[in-house]
């Protein structure tokens, strides 16, 4: 199962639309699933009030991160405590964003259906040479009122 770093707790009227067991099934098998981890977390944009807009006003938002970030070199003021503590080894990180909780159940079937293939093709994808030397990330992008979820790739240069 993919371990949880963390997961926040949601007010009453959110809900997280699908949990660590879920993904690890869905992403089984794919290659770097062994060494992808987990967050759960309360918004999906840097401030909590453009977030209850976008989910009080239906806009579309992202309800899944993919990330993967390559090892780096400790710089000259890394501390040998953050070299032993893994601050600069490689990541395959998973962040997932909470819905409205009536709108759970759409959510969760849409990742299953479209999004949570479209995240372990992206894991495939991470055989190509060159690959794994850069930034990458897939996000999964959630559309309350079309009722679709998009994909979004992208990296950059380590």
């Amino acid at each position: 199962m993919i371990p949880t770093l963390y997961k926040s707790r949601l007010p009453g009227h959110l809900s997280y639309p699908i949990g660590a067991q879920a993904l690890s099934a869905a992403l089984a098998g794919a290659p770097h699933a062994e060494a992808l981890t987990v967050a759960f977390s309360e918004h999906a944009v840097v401030s909590a009030l453009d977030f209850q807009r976008l989910l009080r006003t239906r806009q579309p938002y992202r309800i899944l991160r993919a990330e993967h970030e390559p090892a780096r070199r400790p710089g000259i003021s890394a501390s040998n405590q953050m070299v032993e503590k893994g601050w600069y080894d490689e990541k395959w990180e998973i962040r997932v964003f909470p819905v409205l909780r009536e709108l759970r159940h759409l959510a969760n079937r849409l990742l299953k259906e479209e999004g949570l293939p479209a995240v372990a093709q992206w894991l495939r994808s991470s055989q190509q040479k060159g690959w794994d030397s850069r930034q990458q990330w897939i996000e999964l992008v959630f559309d309350p009122s079309g009722e679709t979820i998009t994909v979004h790739e992208g990296g950059s240069v380590a």
